[in-house]
């Protein structure tokens, strides 16, 4: 995959790589490239599909360098949907490789269509190895520690769902989104990570400075079932 890592290497150097938001979406690549290789190999162990995950998840994101650049922003309902975007740009330098073009369109939508088994496969490795940076390095401090939870924040711990994108943007619910993730996992290496990393106990670590820890305590009984369910792990 030499020449895919040249061509993000040009592609991403078209831009002020300076700016520390769009350098963080560099980083941000490689880290998702090298979760989706570890993902990969826990399912296969056929180079080919093992590349192809490397570069689904190095051309993920390839979107969000003209996003930011255009827009100042990476919400993409202020300016553009990022995996389209991305998906365009590989298809306007003749990229053909129709499961990574999938991969890429799909890996921020919140859910994926019914393809082959193998598209499928790559999808949902990359989405996994996005979520799985995104709950690391993202919102591990609150600017204060007061917030309510409303009835339907928890109602998506009891319900196993994600939160709708309707709720105002604070610390505190993008917070509360990115622990919600760990109901949109498709792969128990993923959670294996998750928890060797202690992200979830970090994030609920945050959460109970909060003024009221029972509500703490039901999102952890919760993401705790969930995983021992599905995934037969102890958090």
């Amino acid at each position: 995959m030499n020449k895919e890592v040249e061509f993000f290497e040009e592609y991403t150097h078209s831009f002020d790589l300076t700016v520390p938001d769009i350098y963080r979406k560099y980083e941000h690549t490689y880290r998702v490239m090298n979760y989706s290789e570890e993902i990969v190999k826990s399912l296969t162990d056929d180079i080919n599909e093992i590349n192809r995950a490397k570069i689904c998840g190095l051309f993920h994101d390839l979107g969000r360098f003209p996003q930011f650049t255009e827009y100042q922003t990476y919400t993409d309902s202020k300016s553009f949907d990022h995996g389209d975007k991305s998906e365009e740009i590989l298809k306007e330098c003749n990229y053909d490789d129709e499961i990574v073009l999938k991969a890429v369109k799909y890996h921020n939508k919140k859910s994926v269509p019914n393809f082959d088994k193998l598209t499928n496969m790559h999808c949902n490795i990359v989405r996994d190895a996005d979520k799985l940076d995104i709950m690391d390095t993202q919102i591990n401090e609150l600017d204060r520690f007061d917030y309510e939870y409303s009835e339907e924040l928890l109602d998506c711990f009891k319900n196993h769902t994600l939160l709708d994108n309707n709720f105002a943007n604070n610390d505190f619910i993008f917070l509360i989104r990115m622990i919600l993730f760990i109901f949109d996992i498709n792969y128990k290496k993923t959670i294996e990570i998750i928890i060797e990393k202690g992200i979830i106990k970090r994030k609920l670590d945050l959460l109970r400075k909060n003024k009221n820890n029972k509500e703490v305590d039901l999102i952890e009984t919760e993401i705790k079932k969930y995983l021992k369910e599905r995934f037969d792990v102890i958090c």
